[in-house]
């Protein structure tokens, strides 16, 4: 090794940063996730812990039940969102689902801080570097300080892939390829290291993933069920393929810039810099492909040294972190993988201005860089360096393998030709699918009602006195708010609301420890329905209805509306039912969507024999029967979306309302019979919903 004044410099200037930075983990960081749940622990512990006792969790992607079901475990947290989790993710954290939730963080932390050894030994032995430096490398890494407050999975990560290369390069091929499949069924982009087997033609190692990935879907399988998993492969994944599944105007991801700058939302992005669906399907499906195809078309079979093997792999991450629909900060902790490999090689080639710049472009994306609350135009891209950077880093590696290859070979063989008509054809019809998509959607727009104020979510929309009420999402929580700053409530509404009645007597459900209870907004004091939510009073105000929900399992229930508190509340639907909602206009006139024998939902209507039948409609939902008692109108699912229909009473014939690749779900008739309110997610993200009116009877 070289030695001098120079060398002694940089060895104590590394020293000293490893030192400060050390203490800024131990003095901050750890204390901050140590003492406190932050997100996004919160979101893995629930849903581990409602598989843990045993709740029905099929609709646990569902954002209101999701906070009905934080609030009766108490979970101090005031927002979780499970989407778009994978099941397996969420079995990482079951075995600590029995802990209370901040102890079971502490111990996620721990199990996290102990990965990093193996990740350490693991990277020493495949790049040489020192464990000086590679210590460095992680106290260097603010998205590892993310994932330590905020419980995150990317640790885990982590050591699945350096330990899948590790494996790979002691030709323990079959033990890379279940590693490569564990991450997958983590999180989905690690599946692009498939490709290097498939390259490689390691058909052990494909063989191996294949089998694990099996066993994983059929244990994720038999704990969450099939609906479960249907939901996700059928409704989430789409969304999670185009950067939707969380609200796109929000990260710094390829695809958040991109709905930035050409895509119009009257709420979130009122004004982009240029309103083009066109130019975002084009520019979405080329500018992914040109960042990943490099990576898989520069892999070569023939060669087998550590080194071209270590940079292939590090392309592939680097692209896929870099092509990533959802790039959150804490993501970029797999960065050291990459960045230890180049490192290395730059020591051993003594190219210490390019070092630098590596040290720069790596404290760059990790560094945490707020989003724009309001809309900049094309300045929008100076908030997104974390994008730009990877992308600097990823040419590097590209730039390497270029030069590692053997010279005087043709190196575009019949092959390469084919995977990159492959590829090129993916390209052409994710684009054409994308703005057929987006086109779609923008026709909801004209529906939509005006909203200055920048909502995660707004549900259950209801009319009273003629003013719209809804439930306001916020990362803060939730709470009955009426659309515009001027409307007011007879009585003032509650806080952590999840639903509410209208538009005859107010009633409010309060979502608390261990259930929910519906109070009456004019005496919240003294009139309370226990473990109830969604009340539905009658047409006469004589009789409310409600949900009644055990282990994750819904009841329709009514009781008196003059005396709730001192009545026994009446069972109208059988424990066999698994009832969602409902629609309640008399104990003779009631609608509501179920689950029997955790089937498809469907939804069923009563007669004045109170037989509960079940409507020939499809796979449907959130059933709203109109005033008059002459409409029915509900949602229904079909290609992944929910759309409007509506079913006539008198003559059963039903129509469709709507044909759109988005959802439009929780309708409420105005007085009218031939208008509803609705909520829809069409141009933002999955579930995140906003209010439309649209006129549905002639």
């Amino acid at each position: 090794m070289a030695s001098g004044p120079h060398v002694t410099i940089v060895c104590w200037a590394e020293r000293i940063a490893l030192v400060l930075f050390s203490l800024f983990l131990c003095l901050h960081t750890l204390p901050r996730a140590w003492n406190k749940l932050n997100t996004d622990f919160p979101d893995y512990y629930l849903a581990a812990r409602l598989t843990w006792e045993g709740v029905d969790t099929t609709r646990m992607y569902e954002w209101v039940w999701q906070q009905r079901e934080k609030d009766h475990r108490a979970i101090d947290f005031p927002f979780t969102g499970i989407m778009p989790l994978t099941t397996i993710s969420i079995l990482t954290v079951w075995p600590l689902a029995e802990l209370p939730p901040l102890t079971a963080k502490r111990t996620w932390i721990v199990i996290n801080l102990l990965l990093l050894i193996p990740v350490v030994a693991m990277l020493r032995s495949l790049t040489g570097l020192s464990l000086q430096r590679i210590a460095l490398l992680l106290a260097l890494s603010f998205p590892l300080h993310q994932n330590l407050l905020n419980g995150q999975f990317y640790v885990v990560l982590l050591f699945l892939i350096v330990g899948a290369c590790w494996a790979y390069l002691r030709d323990r091929h079959a033990l890379s390829g279940a590693l490569v499949a564990l991450a997958a069924a983590g999180k989905l982009f690690p599946a692009v290291f498939l490709f290097f087997f498939l390259r490689r033609r390691s058909w052990r190692a494909l063989s191996s993933a294949a089998i694990t990935g099996a066993a994983c879907i059929a244990v994720s399988i038999a704990v969450f069920g099939w609906n479960l998993h249907r939901t996700y492969l059928y409704q989430i994944l789409p969304w999670v393929l185009r950067g939707e599944a969380l609200p796109p105007y929000a990260t710094n991801s390829l695809a958040s810039v991109l709905h930035y700058l050409f895509l119009m939302e009257p709420q979130w992005n009122p004004h982009p810099w240029h309103d083009s669906p066109l130019w975002f399907a084009v520019l979405l499906s080329t500018l992914q492909m040109a960042i990943v195809v490099p990576a898989i078309l520069l892999i070569r079979r023939e060669e087998h040294s550590s080194q071209r093997v270590l940079l292939e792999w590090s392309a592939l991450l680097t692209a896929a972190l870099a092509a990533s629909t959802i790039a959150a900060s804490y993501n970029f902790v797999l960065l050291l993988f990459p960045v230890a490999v180049l490192a290395q090689i730059l020591l051993d080639r003594r190219r210490f201005l390019l070092l630098a710049l590596l040290a720069v472009a790596y404290l760059g994306i990790g560094f945490p860089m707020p989003w724009p609350a309001h809309y900049v135009g094309p300045f929008v891209l100076f908030y997104a360096p974390r994008l730009f950077l990877t992308c600097a880093v990823l040419v590097g590696i590209y730039v390497a393998l270029w030069a590692d290859r053997p010279k005087g070979q043709n190196h575009w063989r019949k092959s390469n030709l084919l995977w990159a008509a492959a590829l090129a054809a993916m390209v052409v019809f994710g684009g054409v699918a994308t703005f057929r998509q987006q086109v779609a959607v923008r026709r909801e727009y004209a529906f939509r009602l005006p909203e200055d104020v920048q909502d995660f979510i707004e549900a259950e929309p209801k009319s009273i006195a003629g003013q719209v009420w809804y439930i306001r999402f916020s990362p803060t929580g939730y709470r009955l708010v009426a659309l515009g700053q001027n409307a007011r409530l007879p009585d003032p509404p509650g806080e952590d609301d999840l639903s509410f009645s209208g538009p005859g007597p107010l009633w409010d459900e309060m979502a608390m420890s261990p259930d929910s209870k519906i109070v009456a907004l004019r005496d919240p004091s003294k009139s309370a329905i226990a473990n109830a939510h969604s009340p539905m009073p009658s047409a006469d105000g004589r009789t409310l209805a409600f949900i009644r929900e055990e282990r994750g399992a819904g009841q329709l229930m009514m009781v008196s509306a003059m005396q709730p508190g001192s009545r026994t509340a009446t069972a109208i639907t059988t424990p066999l039912l698994n009832v969602y909602e409902g629609s309640f206009l008399s104990p003779q006139a009631f609608a509501f969507s179920a689950v029997e024998k955790r089937g498809s939902p469907a939804i069923y209507l009563t007669d004045q024999t109170h037989t509960n039948a079940s409507l020939d409609l499809g796979e449907a939902r959130y059933p709203a029967l109109s005033p008059d008692g002459r409409w029915l109108v509900y949602s229904r699912l079909e290609r992944g979306s929910w759309n409007l229909w509506i079913r006539d009473e008198i003559s059963g014939g039903t129509r469709r309302i709507a044909d759109l690749p988005c959802n439009q779900i929780q309708p409420f008739w105005l007085e009218d019979s031939k208008t509803v309110l609705y909520t829809t997610d069409c141009g933002r993200s999955l579930g995140f919903t906003a209010i439309a009116r649209r006129k549905i009877v002639p």
